[in-house]
């Protein structure tokens, strides 16, 4: 049967096989387990534990491994040890290094598992710094070339002054004439329940407003959009910001917000 994900058990068990503690039916059925199951998760558990082993194992100092595989390794100990011939006798406590070998091993694996998350773990918090530095270092790009271009000598700089119940707020547009675009950022007007909408208007010296966008601010207050400038608006002589229905109107019809001479 395949498994989905580690579990607690699953990762004694692939302890257990990568330090050779089970039996040697338990190890055929786990072997055949990650064959012919093609478990992916238990496969890629004791790789990563042999790996580990083979790097530290003799590098680190003894530990005591848990009761549950303490216990398993001493019976496998007593199951497979050999029996000692009558001439010579065996040397004392030698049937006991089996399993004080394996349970360094074991102890070995849990310490390098935990190595191996901690690593990963910094390793997904690097990738997200990384990430994060270049979403950072782009934004630091996009604001350096727009305040270039508001700032060149070609773009006319109009502000917006507050109007009736909005006298706090302000606005400033910043029109690149030679592109056509007008740049337009709003500060302290406060956001119009659902049902209303900010309409921003090109007032021409001659001829009806036309409507150059509707848009409502954020909770602050604030707000920056980008308008294009028709070819038709031409010879301006302001620029308002009315409070209309939701969705705004083909012309003004409510009170002024903000209002500014081109």
């Amino acid at each position: 049967m395949k498994h989905t994900q580690i579990t607690d058990d699953l990762q004694e068990r692939a302890s257990l096989y990568a330090a050779g503690a089970m039996s040697e039916s338990e190890r055929l059925e786990y072997a055949r387990h990650l064959d012919e199951d093609e478990c992916v998760v238990c496969r890629s558990e004791v790789n990563d534990l042999q790996s580990a082993v083979s790097l530290i194992a003799f590098n680190l100092p003894p530990q005591s491994p848990s009761p549950n595989v303490k216990a398993r390794l001493i019976e496998q100990a007593r199951r497979t040890a050999p029996v000692p011939p009558p001439f010579p006798q065996a040397r004392p406590g030698f049937g006991w290094l089996q399993w004080v070998t394996a349970g360094i091993a074991v102890a070995s694996i849990a310490v390098a598992f935990a190595v191996i998350r901690s690593n990963n773990e910094l390793r997904r918090m690097t990738d997200e710094l990384n990430g994060r530095i270049a979403q950072l270092e782009v934004q630091l790009t996009q604001e350096r070339t727009s305040i270039a271009m508001l700032t060149s000598a070609g773009v006319r700089v109009v502000d917006l002054a507050g109007q009736g119940s909005q006298v706090q707020a302000s606005g400033r547009i910043f029109w690149d004439e030679a592109r056509k675009r007008w740049f337009v950022f709003f500060r302290d007007l406060p956001p119009v329940p659902a049902d209303k909408s900010y309409q921003l208007w090109f007032v021409p010296k001659s001829g009806p407003p036309v409507s150059a966008a509707v848009f409502n601010t954020n909770s602050n207050g604030s707000l920056g959009i980008e308008i294009p400038v028709p070819d038709s608006v031409t010879d301006l002589k302001a620029a308002a910001v009315t409070t209309e229905p939701a969705g705004g109107l083909p012309a003004p019809s409510g009170a002024f917000a903000l209002l500014g001479a081109m």
